[in-house]
């Protein structure tokens, strides 16, 4: 495992998803938004406004199980940030929350539900375990900063600690 480190968080290999950052496309989103987004999301954002990443995996929950995102949300109205409002409307989910990814069954959002600044990242995910389908919630950071040292590339596996008849033969 290799955890982000400040540098090389963007895939550049592929496309952006929304076009290049502006100061005044910061101001415009901040302003329909109504919140502060945080300082380390913009100074991503300025290197490549949202696509694939090369840190995906974070641990959730008390079981700490392994999660993926694959890419990221950037100041877009197509497929960005812009568009979080008619996605939770859309989808039930609470309101104030930015959505950072989704594959419409799970969510990992900048939850502004109790602040304009300095948001919780928060996993949502549906519960079925109920008669009706709920949305359940598990925070993963208490701010972006702290979500950006969670996230690694790579195995969680060690292969000196796996059974003899699950590792490469040797010659």
């Amino acid at each position: 495992m290799k955890f982000y480190n400040g540098k090389n968080f963007w895939h550049l290999g592929d496309e952006e998803f929304g076009p290049p950052l502006t100061d005044l496309t910061i101001q415009e989103a901040e302003k329909e938004l109504g919140v502060k987004l945080p300082h380390s999301y913009i100074e991503l954002l300025r290197v490549k406004n949202g696509g694939m990443l090369n840190y995906p995996y974070f641990f959730i929950g008390q079981d700490k199980a392994r999660t993926s995102m694959d890419n990221m949300n950037g100041i877009e109205r197509e497929v960005g940030i812009l568009k979080s409002a008619k996605w939770t409307n859309t989808h039930e989910l609470p309101q104030n929350l930015i959505v950072l990814w989704t594959d419409v069954h799970s969510w990992i959002v900048l939850d502004y539900r109790d602040t304009v600044q300095e948001p919780p990242v928060v996993y949502f995910y549906e519960d079925y375990l109920t008669e009706h389908m709920e949305w359940k919630s598990v925070q993963i950071a208490s701010n972006f900063d702290e979500f950006l040292s969670k996230l690694f590339q790579g195995s969680t596996l060690n292969p000196k600690n796996l059974k003899a008849s699950y590792r490469r033969k040797k010659g």
